[in-house]
């Protein structure tokens, strides 16, 4: 099945641009009139252009035309599937499995291409167990897919659940009592629990994790992120600012911890390494911060901030989207890499300080993913990048 395109009528990427959004376009900046997402960094830069702030440099510009559709085509979530293939998945509502290729003069190769049956955007990928892997559908469904011939070719399971819950956002297994749990974060700020045999999948339990005072301006609680801890339990960010520690064996939650009470905007990404997390946002204006380090409690999983900073390559620039996060390693020890907004691909240590950056990319978000042995980083926006980290 070959990838196909999808049109999101909005003003599309000129707000990426910092040309002016008209007011329409800034109140429907969460969701189109057809129902369909705006990618989130978009979604922020028409905020803050109604508002008549725009990135430097950058001079208002007007046609006599009508907007009538943009199609975004980049990447939004990557999962390694094992130590050789990873999954994209696109706003365009594609999602493709490569083969990470190790050369110096080529990257990645392309393996199979399919397009979520809704043909919305895919949102959430995430490897489930041996040859399964799931992505996002629609507000009632989600895909589990089964690789066959290595990954080389996809069968699709279509697994329903209540429209209440809405897309899935991102998703992470777990394993309990010797079972495979496959948690589902949704556009509503629930947490849906999956028993995942024989190829599909059951529900078990849905937890509503919305923080009843969303630090972002529209009332989101996406959530956009999910990783296993110590024992049985996850961490799940969400647009609504909450951080939550989740039981997945008794199905309970934990505790809920706003990551920053003076945010404008909620959490994009995290990732966990023992009992450090790394959070990141999009910050805007000079004092707020798009990378957060907190240290997990061992016993209960509740996050204490130890520091944050800026990635930020323009100090001009009145927004920083961090896009992505990963824990890592290279010769010297652990570290981290962070994808921005600038098209920067940062690095740095695990007490946060930043090593530096690199213009990998044009502007917009980039999704990321490491897997170990051999340490390998992938990063896709619109073109896929592949490095070595030297483990």
């Amino acid at each position: 099945m070959s990838a196909s395109r999808r049109t999101i009528l909005l003003t599309g990427l000129a707000l990426a641009a910092g040309t002016p959004a008209t007011s329409t376009a800034a109140t429907a900046a969460s969701r189109t009139p057809q129902g369909a997402p705006l990618p989130p960094l978009l979604r922020s830069h028409a905020d803050l252009a109604a508002r008549g702030i725009r990135a430097p440099g950058v001079a208002p510009t007007a046609l006599p035309i009508k907007t009538d559709g943009t199609t975004y085509q980049m990447a939004q979530s990557l999962a390694w599937l094992d130590a050789g293939h990873f999954a994209v998945g696109r706003w365009d509502g594609s999602m493709s499995v490569f083969t990470y290729n190790p050369s110096a003069v080529s990257g990645p190769t392309i393996d199979v291409a399919v397009n979520s049956p809704s043909e919305q955007g895919v949102q959430m990928v995430t490897a489930v167990t041996g040859n399964l892997l799931a992505s996002s559908n629609d507000d009632r469904s989600f895909i589990l897919w089964r690789g066959t011939r290595g990954w080389t070719a996809l069968r699709q399971k279509k697994i329903g659940y209540d429209p209440a819950l809405g897309v899935a956002t991102s998703g992470r297994t777990v394993t309990v009592a010797g079972r495979r749990i496959l948690c589902v974060g949704h556009t509503t700020g629930r947490l849906s629990l999956w028993s995942i045999s024989d190829g599909t999948a059951t529900l078990q339990k849905t937890l509503d994790l919305r923080n009843p005072a969303p630090v972002n301006p529209w009332d989101l609680h996406d959530i956009r992120a999910i990783e296993p801890a110590a024992g049985t339990k996850v961490i799940t960010g969400s647009e609504d600012g909450y951080l939550c520690v989740v039981d997945v064996r008794s199905q309970k939650i934990l505790s809920q911890t706003v990551f920053n009470p003076t945010a404008q905007r909620g959490i994009n990404d995290l990732d966990v390494r023992g009992n450090d997390l790394l959070v990141v946002n999009c910050s805007v204006g000079p004092q707020d911060r798009n990378l957060w380090l907190f240290s997990l409690d061992p016993t209960t999983g509740q996050p204490t901030l130890k520091t944050s900073t800026n990635l930020l390559v323009d100090e001009r620039r009145p927004q920083a989207f961090a896009f992505s996060v990963v824990w890592a390693a290279y010769p010297q020890g652990p570290c981290w890499f962070v994808s921005t907004e600038e098209g920067a691909l940062w690095m740095g240590t695990p007490d946060l300080k930043v090593l530096g950056y690199q213009q990998v990319t044009a502007p917009l978000g980039s999704a990321l993913g490491w897997t170990t042995n051999p340490g390998r980083l992938a990063l896709v926006s619109h073109d896929l990048y592949e490095f070595t980290t030297g483990v």
